[in-house]
Formats: structure tokens, sequence, C-alpha cells
């Protein structure tokens, strides 16, 4: 899978290209994409690794406080 060149001007630029790419794969490729985006998480290379780590704990956060209310509107309501 080939990506297309840009003009490499500012590193904002070449962010946004990179952010644009990866939720353009994650939308068309949800599951392979998961599995390269831990990879290059993993490897840090990236100029996106810092947003995606970042998006993984405030997943796992969310998952977490999810739980919890779900836990405390079960004794709140049923206990």
């Amino acid at each position: 899978m080939t990506t297309p060149t840009i003009p490499v001007g500012d590193d904002t630029e070449l962010l946004l290209h990179e952010i644009r790419d990866e939720a353009s794969h994650l939308a068309h490729h949800p599951v392979e994409e998961l599995r390269r985006l831990a990879h290059v998480a993993a490897d840090g290379d990236s100029p996106t690794t810092p947003l995606l780590v970042t998006i993984g704990v405030m997943i796992g956060v969310a998952a977490i406080l999810a739980l919890m209310l779900t836990a405390a509107l079960l004794v709140y309501y049923y206990g």
C-alpha cells in the first residue's frame, strides 16, 4: 500500500497528514489497523506515537469509569 507523497513544509502539516492517514486506514480496515497501530506505538518512531498512546490511555480510563458508574448506579437503584 503506497501513500501519496506530500510536500514537506511544516511539522504540523506532516502530523496532520499522518493523523488523517491513520484515521482513514482505521475507518476502512479497523482490525488490521489496530494491530498495526499497536506496533507503531510500541516502536515509537512515528510522530503520531504520543497521540496514539494518549488515545489508548483515554479509552482505558473511560472503560474503567463506565464500569464504576454502572456499579454505582446499580447499587444506588437496587441496593
